[in-house]
């Protein structure tokens, strides 16, 4: 898959785990919405774990090399 695919599967994962996150603020016994939620993060987690993998860091916060400052490497996530 490429990078752009990967950051509109991403893009596209995180919106639904953020909605159903609202959602479950007001149905917190909807075991369907429940269920729906966590597949959903499973996937946004998986992806990003391969765009990281193969692309570097999604944010500062996963930058993980302890020799150098990976975050800043071109091109950005946005990019």
């Amino acid at each position: 898959m490429s990078r752009e695919m990967l950051m509109k599967r991403i893009n596209a994962y995180g919106l639904a785990v953020g909605d159903w996150n609202l959602y479950l603020d007001t149905h917190p016994d909807d075991r369907m919405g429940i269920n729906q939620y966590h597949d959903n993060l499973k996937k946004l987690r998986s992806l990003v774990t391969e765009f990281e993998a193969r692309f570097g860091p999604l944010s500062a916060a996963a930058s993980t090399s302890m020799d150098r400052w990976d975050w800043v490497d071109d091109p950005w996530p946005w990019d």
